[in-house]
Order: structure tokens, then C-alpha cells, then sequence
């Protein structure tokens, strides 16, 4: 079993991606709510039974997103035998850089929107394939077939130190920065916990005002 050199897993922890979500089904929920509840409808009816379709189809697409962005897990792991990239649930099968393919690597910034479209598993003809999760460090890899694959990172002391290792070049983690990414690292899962538990709570929030809404 091969040593690994270096281990990461990221989630989405942008906020504004929670509001603009949480926000987007209070809009529909709401409104739909007052709507069932302003006057008497016929359960029968052609309007009755569109209403309740559009409403169940635009909540159900926003609840299935919000729960994609909560499983979604851009995981990174770095050993002698090449570079594994998992992006469950969406790529659940684990994916393989050998070390041979790979020409030079660098540690840049990068625009996700402006590069790739977003963030998430990207593909662009001028700035290759990407996997990105959050942030806007990651880890540049030319092949030798001209190809190019970015990984976003959290870490990048770190990863830079371990495709030092696996591509031969000398170089060392300082002490200090080795204690400072676990300190870090240990922050984030937290941090990433509570946002995870805050827009679940929110979500639930809203489908019982909606409930209740309805019952009224």
C-alpha cells in the first residue's frame, strides 16, 4: 500500500449559494401557499391540479439541488502511484492522474466563473477540464498530450509538497506551515458542519411554513 502523501476533502461552504437557494424556494412556497389558502378551490379542477404540479415540480428541483450541493464532496489524494480525484455524487468512481502523464505542475489562482463556467467538474476547450468545489487556489497539472486539468485546494502548502515528492523535485514543508494546515484543516471541517446543519434547518423551516400555510 502505497503511502499518502497528501489528503483532501472539500464541500461547497459558499453562503451566498445557501441564500440564494433558501430564498428561491421561500419564493415559490410562500406565494403558493397564499394563494391555496386566499381562496376555495375545487380539488377537481383543471387550475387546481396545475397549480399544485408547478408548485411540487419547482420545490422538489430546489430541494434536490440543495441536497446535491450537501452530498457533493470534491475529494484529493496524493501518492507515489499517481493523483486520485473522487467528486461524489455526481463522479463516485475514483479517477486516476498517473505520474507519468503528467508534463509540470503549478500552484495558481484561478476564476472559476471567468475560466470554467462555475465551479464543479468543468470542461473548457482553452482552459482544459477543472474540479473545483470552492476557493480560488488550485493545483495546475500540464500533460504531455498537451492537455491540461485544474484541482481546486484548500491546502496549498501542502499539495505544492507533495507533487514536489511524486515528481522528484526537492522540496520542504516548513514545521510552521505543516502545523498551521492541520490547525486549519481541523477549523474547516467544523466551519463546513455548521453551514451543512444551517441549510438543512432552513430548508426544513420553510417546508413546514409552507405545511402550515397549506392547513390554514
Amino acid at each position: 500500500m502505497q503511502k499518502v502523501l497528501f489528503k483532501e476533502e472539500q464541500r461547497f461552504t459558499q453562503w451566498w449559494l445557501w441564500l440564494i437557494l433558501g430564498s428561491a424556494l421561500l419564493a415559490i412556497v410562500i406565494p403558493l401557499a397564499n394563494e391555496l389558502s386566499a381562496q376555495s378551490w375545487d380539488t377537481s379542477s383543471e387550475g387546481f391540479l396545475r397549480l399544485i404540479l408547478y408548485g411540487s415540480v419547482a420545490v422538489l428541483f430546489i430541494v434536490a439541488v440543495l441536497i446535491v450541493l450537501i452530498l457533493s464532496r470534491l475529494k484529493t489524494k496524493i501518492t507515489y502511484d499517481g493523483i486520485f480525484i473522487t467528486f461524489p455524487p455526481l463522479k463516485r468512481k475514483s479517477f486516476r492522474i498517473k505520474v507519468q502523464e503528467i508534463e509540470r505542475f503549478e500552484i495558481r489562482k484561478y476564476r472559476a466563473k471567468r475560466e470554467y463556467g462555475g465551479y464543479g467538474f468543468r470542461s473548457r476547450r482553452k482552459s482544459g477540464q477543472a474540479y473545483t468545489i470552492s476557493g480560488n487556489i488550485g493545483l495546475q497539472l500540464h500533460f504531455k498530450n498537451g492537455k491540461k486539468l485544474l484541482i481546486g485546494t484548500q491546502k496549498k502548502q501542502a499539495i505544492e509538497f507533495a507533487m514536489c515528492k511524486i515528481m522528484g523535485e526537492n522540496k520542504k514543508l516548513p514545521t510552521g506551515e505543516r502545523n498551521s494546515q492541520q490547525v486549519e484543516g481541523r477549523v474547516g471541517k467544523k466551519a463546513k458542519k455548521i453551514l451543512i446543519i444551517f441549510a438543512i434547518e432552513i430548508v426544513v423551516a420553510i417546508l413546514i411554513f409552507g405545511i402550515i400555510q397549506l392547513l390554514k
